[in-house]
C-alpha cells in the first residue's frame, strides 16, 4: 500500500515534467519553416538547418521589438521527415515548391490545407 502511494504520485510528477519540457510548435510556426524549407529546397540551395537559421534570423531588424528566434529543433525536425520521404517525392519536392508545402504539410499539419 506504502509503494502504491509513493509511486504513483512520482509516476505523474515525472509524466508532468516530461510533457512541460517537450518542445510544443504552433501551426505557425511549423508552417513558417516548412515554408523555408521548401522554399531553399525548389531554389536548389543549401536546405540544412543551418540555412534555414539564416534565412529565419536574417530576416530580422536591427530595431525590432520582437525577434524572431530560430528553433533548431523545428528546423531538424523538418529536415528529417523531408530525409523519410522517398527519392521520388524529394525529386518533386525540388521541382515543385507547392507539391513540397503539401507533402511536409500533410505530416506536419494533418488537417491543415495549404494553397
Amino acid at each position: 500500500m506504502f509503494r502504491i502511494k509513493f509511486l504513483l504520485p512520482l509516476v505523474l510528477i515525472v509524466s508532468a515534467l516530461t510533457w512541460w519540457l517537450m518542445p510544443h510548435y504552433s501551426d505557425e510556426d511549423k508552417a513558417y519553416y516548412i515554408a523555408t524549407f521548401c522554399t531553399l529546397t525548389h531554389d536548389g540551395r543549401d536546405n540544412s538547418p543551418q540555412a534555414m537559421q539564416q534565412i529565419v534570423e536574417g530576416g530580422n531588424s536591427d530595431y525590432a521589438l520582437q525577434k524572431i528566434h530560430f528553433k533548431s529543433r523545428l528546423a531538424d525536425h523538418v529536415h528529417t521527415v523531408w530525409q523519410e520521404l522517398s527519392p521520388q517525392q524529394q525529386q518533386q519536392t525540388r521541382q515543385d515548391a507547392l507539391a513540397c508545402r503539401q507533402m511536409l504539410s500533410a505530416i506536419l499539419l494533418p488537417g491543415e490545407s495549404v494553397q
